[in-house]
């Protein structure tokens, strides 16, 4: 019933398809890495080189769209390359088998292109060089670098890049948007058993447009008429991007068969990353935070189809925006990326119907995320992308019925999402500080009186026999949902409303008697495992009314737990519950994953930092105006 749910329904949505990432990327380093730098780490992994090829389906992969080369009728001599070749890769967890079959003197190989995509294009084309501004840019670029073995040993292959219309490849263009250098190559190498790392240099080379980012060839003669078989990894370019807004990934996925592993794989939620802004910020990472709040304002201004305020729940890791080129629709900048994940059975892009979707809440954190940056660095465009975002919320989820409050949102695809009725506790805890920090960064009195909207309805889900919020209400927005009473729905009650801890204090004794599990906390009461996540809250609000040592204590739990890249998984187990249930009637599970939100609420409980009042000024302000405003009405 909350933000986080996964409805697992398949989209025939092609558009997105490049990118997912299956590689684990931990360090083993010996010595423990902070929770701050393991978020920088997530941040920067896909930024710190250009990949071609990093792992299959990787959100930092460039260069999806694959063409044959051969002879006219050979193509049987060069099968379709294997790019998730799980035995010995070099790094990660996949790298890519290729095949070449001799017969007489033919010759073969694969390009890895850049593509393009246009009008109403469900998936990308070819480019040859006619479409104009469809190369990436790859400026800088020192070395072309990959890893590659041989089966055996003595395979004889050329590797190389650019040419695409061009005569030849190396000469003048004969296309009118050809790669902007000429076909640069390693010439025929041979091969060994064991990886061996290649370059290309490129300090000379002008590449403004870079349609053919990599590519490999090799023929019959060169190689004694034996067929050839060999594998490639690691294909990446020696430039960094770092100072290029961008999201992070959520999870540190498994390269498994659960449906959790696969579906997560390239995804960055809107929440998590709007939380990590917020760690970033209390951290001093200023520039971080920046590059997250820029990433949050470009998904608002350049969605595929929508440019109404909203954001959806959910984008893809690695670069923001779908490549040069790929502008559908007509759209005047490439859109953001929107996750999905590859359906081997089915063979075809899906796409999550939540993911697509928009919940209040997930718009309230960005909204609580992007005012916070604005306070600290300034900047109309991320107090505008608020208050956007409010006015989405209030025109599309404002609610009557019943206590008021503000309904879900909506999931699904465009044109037609499906509204959600449902009303959560916890979506309109997060809508009641947003409105109130936009009331007083804005002087709007609207924001307040719809920041008490919110309130109302919060308290209407107190339970004051049991001393907790229950969740919120069915569809009809009056019956309480009473299966679940998550924690966060409790911390965060009295992190939002820290005037009212006095009234909501034994929410603090029943998290403390019901959701327990071991020295932390569980999402809900039946103790099957520690919710890191939750239990970081809890520390945080320890420190918000005073309780040092189990502020302490806590903390100390969290660092045990840490992983020694200084992420914190989700769970401290896999298939941990939280009571919900998702669309197709399965358990929504946690797993035992790193998590940037997890990591990042540790960062805010390190720092005693509440992240619905980021600043003294906040916390001043709202306690101005609630005590202007009185009690009868909150």
């Amino acid at each position: 019933m909350n933000r986080r749910k996964l409805m697992i329904v398949a989209s025939a949505i092609l558009l997105l398809a490049p990118a997912a990432r299956t590689a684990n990327m931990l360090n083993a380093s010996s010595s423990r890495r902070g929770s701050v730098e393991y978020l920088a780490h997530v941040m920067d992994r896909f930024h710190e080189k250009f990949f071609v090829y990093d792992d299959f389906l990787s959100a930092g992969n460039h260069f999806s769209e694959r063409a044959i080369m051969c002879n006219p009728g050979d193509e049987d001599s060069v099968p379709p390359m294997v790019e998730n070749w799980t035995d010995a890769p070099y790094s990660g967890l996949t790298c890519i088998r290729c095949e070449f079959h001799a017969s007489g003197s033919n010759w073969g190989g694969w390009f890895f292109l850049n593509g393009a995509l246009s009008g109403t294009d469900s998936s990308p084309r070819l480019n040859w060089g006619d479409v104009p501004a469809a190369g990436h840019s790859l400026h800088g670029a020192t070395r072309l670098v990959f890893r590659a073995r041989g089966e055996d040993g003595g395979e004889k292959v050329c590797f190389f890049a650019f040419g695409i219309g061009r005569a030849g490849g190396t000469g003048n263009p004969n296309k009118p948007h050809p790669d902007s250098a000429p076909q640069t190559s390693t010439g025929y190498v041979t091969l060994s058993r064991d990886w061996t790392t290649f370059s290309i240099d490129l300090q000379a080379l002008e590449l403004t447009n870079v349609l053919l980012g990599f590519a490999w060839q090799t023929k019959s003669t060169i190689n004694r008429h034996r067929d050839v078989v060999f594998y490639l990894d690691d294909i990446h370019y020696d430039l960094m991007r770092l100072d290029e807004p961008r999201m992070l990934l959520s999870y540190e996925t498994l390269n498994s068969e659960n449906e959790f592993d696969v579906v997560l794989r390239n995804t960055a939620f809107t929440y998590d990353n709007a939380v990590a802004l917020l760690a970033f910020l209390s951290a001093g990472e200023t520039w971080r935070a920046g590059l997250i709040a820029d990433a949050l304002v470009y998904a608002q201004d350049n969605d595929r189809e929508y440019n109404d305020g909203r954001l959806r729940n959910a984008y893809q890791g690695g670069d923001l925006a779908l490549p040069p080129g790929w502008r559908p629709n007509g759209r005047a900048a490439p859109p953001v990326r929107i996750p999905g994940w590859w359906d081997a059975d089915q063979r075809r892009w899906k796409e999550d119907r939540t993911m697509v979707g928009t919940h209040t809440g997930n718009m309230a954190w960005a909204m609580l995320a992007l005012l916070s940056y604005y306070e600290v660095a300034g900047g109309e465009q991320y107090l505008g992308a608020a208050r956007r975002m409010g006015e989405w919320i209030e025109k599309n989820c404002r609610d009557t019925r019943g206590a008021g409050g503000y309904i879900a949102g909506c999931e699904g695809w465009e044109p037609r999402a499906e509204v959600l009725l449902y009303k959560s506790t916890e979506h309109n805890i997060d809508l009641y500080a947003a409105f109130e920090r936009l009331r007083a960064l804005t002087g709007d009195k609207a924001w307040g009186t719809r920041a008490r909207h919110a309130r109302r309805f919060v308290a209407a889900m107190w339970d004051a026999r049991e001393g907790k919020f229950w969740t919120g209400t069915g569809n009809d927005g009056v019956s309480v949902f009473r299966d679940v009473a998550p924690l966060d729905a409790q911390t965060w009650a009295l992190l939002s409303m820290p005037d009212a801890i006095g009234q909501y204090r034994p929410a603090i004794d029943f998290i403390e008697a019901q959701c327990r599990s071991g020295a932390g906390f569980d999402f809900n009461e039946d103790g099957d495992g520690i919710w890191f996540e939750g239990t970081a809250q809890m520390a945080a609000v320890y420190k918000l009314i005073g309780q040092s040592a189990r502020h302490e204590a806590t903390l100390n739990l969290l660092r045990q737990h840490q992983h020694v890249s200084g992420g914190l998984p989700a769970a401290s187990r896999d298939y941990t519950s939280t009571g919900f249930h998702l669309r197709d009637g399965t358990p929504w599970l946690y797993h035992n994953r790193l998590h940037i939100g997890a990591t990042s609420w540790l960062v805010l409980a390190e720092q005693g930092v509440n992240p619905f009042w980021m600043t003294p000024r906040d916390a001043e302000d709202h306690r101005t105006a609630t005590r202007q405003q009185g009690r009868d009405d909150i």
